[in-house]
C-alpha cells in the first residue's frame, strides 16, 4: 500500500475515519483537545492500549496511530467472543481507570455523567468490542476515546457488561454472531471477577438508564429504529435481575479482599 493511499475504516463515533499508511487520519471538533491531552497522558503513564496522538495534517485532522488487529464489528467472529478476549479486554478497561483516578480533562470533553455525582476516573463511556483492537483473541488496543470523560468505574464497567456478556434480549442475540450456548452469567461472573467493583449490584439500574440515553439520542435521528431494541434489552436485564445478582454474588465470592480493597479504595479518592 502507498503510504499516501487513504483507506476509509469502519466504526468513528463522530468522524469519518481513513487510514494512511500506518496512521488514522480523523476530523477533529469540541472535543478534541480534550482527547489529544488524554492520549499524550496516557502515553507518558505508559498505558500501551491507546492510540498516540502524532499531530495535525494539512487538511486539518488529527494524526493518530494505527493498530493492527481486528475490531469486534459485528457479527463478531468466534475469537473475539471468546473469553480470552472478554477477560483480556476487561484487563484493558480496568488499566484504563487505574492509570487515570483524578485526572482532569481540558474543556470540551464529553459530559455524561449527571450533575452532583462526582467523578472517580476518565471513562471511554463506549468499550463496546467494536472499539477493541484484537489480535485473535487476545485484546490489544482500546480505540476512539471521542466520548472520553470523567466518570465512575462502574459506568464503564457496567456497558462493557451489557456489550460483552452479552445482558441483551433473545431477538438482539444472534446479531453479534453469539452462538446459542453462550452462557451470559458466567461471562458476567467472569467480568466482575477480573474487575470488582463496590457499586456492581447497581449495575441493572445503570445499564437501563444508559439504555434509556441511548433511545432518546437516537429517536429523531437514521438510527431511530435502534430505539426497539434498546427496549427489548431494558426489558431483557430488569427481568432477568436475579441472574444479574446472582452472577455479582458468584464474582465476589471469588475476588480476593485485597483486590476488592484496592477498587474500593481508589473509587473513593
Amino acid at each position: 500500500m502507498n503510504d499516501e493511499t487513504e483507506i476509509p475504516l469502519p466504526g468513528g463515533n463522530r468522524t469519518v475515519v481513513h487510514r494512511v499508511g500506518e496512521t488514522v487520519r480523523r476530523a477533529t471538533g469540541d472535543h478534541s483537545a480534550a482527547v489529544h491531552f488524554l492520549l499524550k497522558e496516557l502515553e507518558r503513564m505508559g498505558f500501551p492500549y491507546a492510540p498516540r496522538f502524532l499531530g495535525i495534517d494539512d487538511r486539518g485532522r488529527e494524526i493518530l496511530t494505527y493498530r493492527h488487529g481486528t475490531t469486534g464489528n459485528y457479527p463478531m467472529p468466534a475469537a473475539i467472543r471468546s473469553v480470552e478476549a472478554l477477560e483480556s479486554a476487561a484487563r484493558i478497561l480496568r488499566r484504563l481507570h487505574d492509570l487515570t483516578i483524578g485526572l482532569r480533562l481540558p474543556d470540551g470533553h464529553a459530559r455524561h455523567l449527571p450533575d452532583g455525582v462526582d467523578p472517580e476516573v476518565i471513562c471511554h463511556w463506549d468499550a463496546a468490542p467494536n472499539n477493541f483492537v484484537f489480535e485473535g483473541s487476545a485484546a490489544v488496543a482500546l480505540i476512539d476515546f471521542d466520548e472520553a470523560g470523567p466518570g465512575r468505574r462502574i459506568d464503564d464497567l457496567a456497558y462493557f457488561a451489557y456489550r460483552f456478556a452479552p445482558l441483551c434480549s433473545a431477538d438482539n442475540f444472534s446479531d453479534g454472531g453469539w452462538s446459542p450456548d453462550t452462557d451470559r452469567w458466567d461471562r458476567l461472573r467472569r467480568i466482575l471477577t477480573i474487575y470488582p467493583d463496590p457499586r456492581a449490584a447497581e449495575l441493572p439500574d445503570i445499564v437501563i438508564a444508559r439504555l434509556e440515553a441511548m433511545k432518546l439520542a437516537v429517536r429523531d435521528g437514521p438510527n431511530h429504529e435502534h430505539a426497539a431494541l434498546y427496549s427489548q434489552d431494558q426489558m431483557f436485564i430488569d427481568r432477568n435481575r436475579d441472574r444479574i445478582v446472582d452472577a455479582i454474588v458468584s464474582a465476589a465470592k471469588a475476588v480476593p479482599e485485597s483486590d476488592h480493597s484496592v477498587v474500593r479504595n481508589t473509587s473513593s479518592e
